[in-house]
């Protein structure tokens, strides 16, 4: 949900200087009893807590709607909803509510999986008290505007590397638009010559029929261009990897110099991935800017390929990635520059923020496509060696396994508990 700038849980004023609203989902009298011994009564000075309570989901859900709750005290066995879905269904209505979930004694599995849910903290019911409540509410707030302000700099972050990288991206595509509108001057001059006489009607329509190929060329190019620097609205959604390489093949072919030969490995019938069209178009300009800069003046191949494959936890590990992105299927971008490789040390940095072995205009950063492709829930895997070179394979979540995952909880989750 939206909130007015200004309004953000942070507490503008101090926190002794006004009561913490928190809002009680739990439908258990006797539960909310303990909660309310816990925090203390409104008439023990001082009392920081305001406690509202309800007792179900979707009449919670409704109370938040004013945006005036400070915290959510969340049991997970309510009359409308059970488990970790009811984290679930609560960030998907207010994402950035800071929750406390109350679980049984040694249930921690289902803990866990609802701080992987959003959940900021937990609490055993068993095990409540005052000092203890009291402080996982000021802990779940301090949790919660942490990860927000740590969010805003990561974008912020982002965009200071894609506006350093304009620069690069403009050269690129000015030194392809000269090369596709010297051929269009070529050819006009070409065509008018051949108008002298009658026996050049057909090399004029052929030189014109080039003349309108190298002009829809440039428009791509000017078109990449734009999409690049203004970006264009965020909008993730199902993405052909294959389908969107071929689109930005063109531009990707006509930045690269005469030295550098560019192969497509494009597999077909892949399941869509979840992404952002524009930003994943960037980012593989970026690292195809970033393989051709590495060639320098050598005579040498850039290959991209597409995919889909299998992965499991042990293949993870050895990815850039969010510690909790589950096994199965994902689909994959991979660029790979056989001609250069890096040593451990600068495999050991390339992902961190400006840093750079060149000392020029450079691409993307790979700081900025690893916040991309976390983004869209990815990973990527950095692998270079001498002889095999330098190759980099982006993986994007396939939408059909995170459907076979969603089915899988609302399974888990309709189940009768033992």
């Amino acid at each position: 949900m939206q909130r007015e700038e200004g309004s953000e849980r942070g507490f503008s004023q101090s926190e002794s200087d006004r009561d913490v609203h928190v809002l009680l989902i739990e439908d258990d009298p006797e539960d909310v009893m303990l909660v309310e011994r816990s925090l203390g009564t409104p008439l023990e000075p001082p009392h920081p807590f305001r406690l509202e309570r309800t007792p179900a989901l979707q009449e919670g859900l409704d109370r938040l709607g004013k945006g005036d709750t400070d915290v959510l005290l969340l049991d997970l066995d309510l009359p409308d909803s059970q488990g970790v879905d009811t984290v679930v269904r609560v960030r998907a209505r207010d994402s950035e509510i800071p929750i406390v979930v109350f679980t049984m004694l040694g249930d921690d599995d289902t803990a866990l999986r609802a701080l992987k849910a959003g959940a900021q903290d937990y609490l055993v019911k068993s095990e409540l008290n005052g000092s203890l409540l009291s402080r996982a509410i000021r802990y779940g707030i301090e949790r919660q505007r942490a990860r927000r302000a740590n969010e805003q700099l990561q974008e912020r972050l982002l965009q200071a590397l894609k506006r350093e990288s304009l620069g690069v991206l403009a050269g690129g595509v000015a030194r392809g638009l000269e090369r596709q509108l010297g051929l269009i001057l070529e050819r006009a001059d070409v065509a008018l010559a051949d108008l002298g006489g009658a026996s050049g009607v057909d090399r004029v329509k052929s030189s014109l029929m080039e003349i309108r190929k190298a002009t829809r060329d440039a428009t791509q190019l000017t078109s990449g261009m734009r999409t690049y620097a203004w970006g264009g609205k965020s909008k993730r959604g199902p993405l052909d990897l294959s389908a969107l390489v071929v689109e930005v093949s063109v531009l990707v072919e006509a930045m690269v110099p005469d030295n550098v030969l560019m192969s497509f490995e494009l597999a077909g019938g892949l399941p869509r991935a979840e992404g952002d069209a524009v930003e994943i178009r960037q980012v593989l300009t970026s690292l195809v800017i970033n393989a051709a800069e590495a060639l320098g003046d050598k005579v040498g191949s850039i290959f991209v390929a597409t995919g889909s494959m299998q992965v499991d936890r042990d293949f993870l590990a050895t990815t850039h990635s969010d510690s909790d992105l589950p096994e199965g299927e994902y689909v994959f971008l991979r660029v790979r520059n056989p001609s250069c490789s890096m040593d451990r040390a600068t495999m050991a940095r390339i992902f961190d923020p400006f840093f750079t072995t060149k000392t020029a205009g450079r691409g993307l950063g790979l700081a900025a496509t690893l916040g991309i492709v976390r983004g869209s829930g990815g990973a990527i895997k950095a692998e270079s060696s001498p002889g095999r070179g330098t190759e980099l394979t982006l993986l994007f979540p396939a939408l059909r396994r995170r459907k076979r995952a969603r089915a899988t909880a609302r399974s888990e989750v309709s189940s009768p508990s033992s």
